[in-house]
């Protein structure tokens, strides 16, 4: 088994201020993503040129990456974040680790 990345990228609804989507995601992070089987880190980047969001997470498998995904929209932890999204935006993409260096 290899660690599974996603990464997604996004755009917050207009109202959603840089601040207050961080805020968000700390709290996506530390009430949900971090308490999930094989999670590993998480990544939050910003192209301020944009307005576009970037999240980059490691998983320990694939397996559990896609269960955690499946679950979070069930879980009320995660109901801000994806309140904040502007839905149309989001692309994502999961990946297999093939080599790591660093």
């Amino acid at each position: 088994m290899s660690i599974a990345t996603e990464i997604v990228s996004m755009k917050t609804s207009q109202e959603v201020t840089k601040d207050s989507f961080i805020s968000i995601v700390d709290s996506l992070e530390k009430d949900y993503h971090s308490k999930q089987q094989g999670f590993i880190d998480t990544e939050l980047l910003y192209n301020e040129e944009n307005r576009e969001w970037t999240m980059i997470q490691h998983w320990a498998s694939m397996e559990e990456l896609k269960a955690a995904s499946d679950k979070m929209f069930q879980d009320e932890g995660a109901a801000p974040f994806i309140k904040a999204l502007d839905v149309a935006s989001v692309k994502m993409s999961i990946l297999p680790q093939i080599k790591k260096w660093g």
